[in-house]
């Protein structure tokens, strides 16, 4: 599973703050209006969104781009 980067821009929607989501996200996991996603937060600035409803299958998700996260920052490192 490769790990994709995108920048966003928060933009006003109403009353509330938004963020969009990539395209290639939303075809990959068929998100439509509509969709209900999980979203998982912490106040570092860390958030996830996902459809994924299988705790052990959401972290075996989470570990595998942690996993490739810490493969680019070594490669920077070295590079």
């Amino acid at each position: 599973m490769p790990v994709f980067e995108s920048s966003r821009k928060v933009q006003l929607f109403g009353s509330s703050l938004a963020l969009t989501l990539p395209a290639m996200f939303v075809k990959a996991n068929e998100v439509e209006k509509g969709s209900v996603m999980k979203v998982y937060y912490g106040l570092e600035g860390v958030l996830v969104a996902c459809d994924v409803d299988e705790p052990d299958v959401l972290r075996k998700c989470l570990v595998e781009i942690i996993d490739k996260l810490e493969n680019r920052v070594q490669k920077k490192r070295v590079g």
